[in-house]
């Protein structure tokens, strides 16, 4: 039987909504798939223009509200839309996160009975020594704190927990590694990047190919910026691309 899914969005109603609601119209979604875009209605009333745009979308798309009394990170809305899920899965995706082009039809051929699934996330930009960066979470198969991102959780619904309501960016890690708990298993580690934070623009579209690394310099970067031989404008001039077909 195949697994469905829950794809929750808290949301504070940014324009690249619609951009993340596009990544999951181009996922392969199966009867009993259900998105839930849960706004934070907290200092806000009820926002009719996210309800339009959302509706808009169709079924297994649903607009909900939640007052969390609080604004932090969505994790109020997530929590609410937790306990309205019923489907086999859960996970949880920014207003801001795109998912890569067949990221949902690799996912559930990799979920396994009970277990939790650990897929890779493209970061948002952090400063570094070296200027912004971002960077592929998880790097290694271990629970670290800050080395995961909450978007990485694919999780049984029976063994949701709800997010801790402390106002500590570790608490999407704690909620992680509760979850994992709950099911008594190690988790799968899918080595995957399925979930891009803030995508780039490229032609006046978010990049939403995938993420990958170029054959040449090993560099992690956008497929719409490599060539048909997965090389980057820096390496393609260069690399001797018979090499590569010795290698591949």
């Amino acid at each position: 039987m195949t697994p469905t899914l829950t794809l929750a969005i808290p949301t504070i109603g940014r324009a690249s909504l619609r951009d993340t609601l596009d990544s999951i119209r181009r996922q392969q979604l199966v009867p009993g798939d259900r998105v839930l875009v849960v706004a934070d209605s907290f200092e806000h009333g009820y926002r009719y223009d996210l309800q339009e745009l959302v509706e808009g979308y169709g079924p297994p798309f649903a607009y909900h509200e939640f007052n969390g009394q609080t604004h932090f990170y969505g994790n109020p809305q997530l929590n609410h839309a937790m306990m309205l899920a019923q489907t086999d899965y859960f996970c949880a995706l920014g207003d801001d996160d795109i998912y890569v082009d067949g990221a949902i039809a690799r996912l559930r051929a990799a979920l396994r009975p009970g277990q939790a699934t650990l897929c890779q996330f493209y970061s948002p930009p952090f400063e570094t020594g070296k200027g912004l960066r971002r960077f592929v979470l998880w790097d290694r198969p271990v629970l670290q704190v800050a080395r995961i991102s909450g978007c990485c959780l694919i999780a049984p619904v029976a063994a949701l927990v709800p997010v801790s309501a402390d106002h500590r960016i570790e608490v999407d890690y704690e909620w992680i590694q509760a979850v994992v708990a709950q099911t008594g298993q190690r988790p799968h580690w899918l080595k995957d990047c399925l979930v891009i934070a803030r995508p780039p623009v490229r032609h006046g579209v978010p990049v939403h190919q995938g993420v990958t690394d170029c054959r040449g310099c090993g560099e992690v970067g956008y497929r719409e910026d490599l060539d048909t031989d997965r090389l980057c404008a820096d390496c393609a001039p260069t690399v001797l691309r018979e090499f590569l077909g010795a290698s591949a």
